[in-house]
């Protein structure tokens, strides 16, 4: 879905600058670092002990609901390239535009080994022993069809020596993260949608034949993503990862070219 609305969004420009005859089109290089508070939630059902009655009965206890949380940050370093496209909206210095990642960024894989798939022998025939039998988990997401739309507005400089123009900018980027786990028990995590907004400030230089080149600092902000693995069977956990606070500051460079 979103790779038809980033090509929505460049024929757009393209029709735009039929009219207005200005356009830039250019490739960009983006480094930067997010900082993620992240809460991992397991929910499940303890074992169901066994007891000896009358006659020597073997009755099975009702398991205990039991809830455990884990909470931390990291930082992450992200790096990618991409495409970008803006409409010089009647010479005002306003320009619309939209930029796009055509390929997906992928994470690390995360590996998680927990010893909770536990089990009573009862082969002694009464009190029985807990034997566990570690389980591991293992996640990695990809972010797909990474496009930003904004509205930026470029300031000319008079008596520029080293930048002719500097600019401020802002908008909102989407994406799809795609989750590829190997659970133990077989569930899934959904995929969800990364939304966001981002605000950047950055200065241009311009060479012959309408060739610039352009430097970005920016600040974005993630909304929160919510992930459960949706496990049906009554005798595994439920983990619900809960990410909030994804945000950071990026540097871009960009060379392109105005018609």
């Amino acid at each position: 879905m979103k790779k038809i609305l980033a090509v929505i969004c460049f024929s757009f420009l393209s029709l735009n600058f039929a009219n207005a005859e200005i356009l830039s089109v250019g490739i960009s290089g983006n480094i930067g670092l997010l900082e993620a508070d992240g809460k991992e939630t397991i929910t499940g059902t303890s074992q169901r002990d066994i007891t000896y009655g009358n006659n020597n009965t073997r009755l099975r206890a009702d398991g205990v609901s039991s809830t455990s949380t884990t909470k931390g940050a990291e930082d992450v370093f992200i790096g990618y390239v991409s495409l970008f496209g803006e409409a010089h909206i009647f010479n005002s210095g306003v320009r619309v535009g939209v930029s796009y990642v055509p390929y997906a960024l992928e994470s690390e894989t995360t590996d998680n080994t927990r010893n909770d798939n536990c089990s009573r022998d009862y082969s002694d025939g009464k009190t029985g022993n807990n034997t566990c039998t570690p389980t591991k988990q293992q996640v990695q997401i990809d972010v797909e069809d990474l496009i930003s739309t904004y509205i930026a507005y470029h300031h000319v400089l008079d008596d520029g020596l080293f930048i002719n123009s500097v600019f401020v900018k802002g908008g909102i980027i989407e994406a799809d993260v795609i989750t590829k786990e190997k659970l133990s028990e077989g569930s899934k995590y959904p995929n969800a949608e990364l939304s966001g907004q981002f605000f950047g400030i950055g200065a241009e230089k311009n060479m012959d034949n309408g060739l610039f080149v352009r430097l970005e600092a920016g600040i974005t902000e993630y909304d929160s993503i919510k992930l459960t693995n949706g496990s049906t069977d009554a005798h595994e956990n439920n983990n619900t990862i809960d990410i909030t606070g994804l945000e950071g500051a990026t540097a871009t460079f960009s060379i392109g070219k105005s018609f």
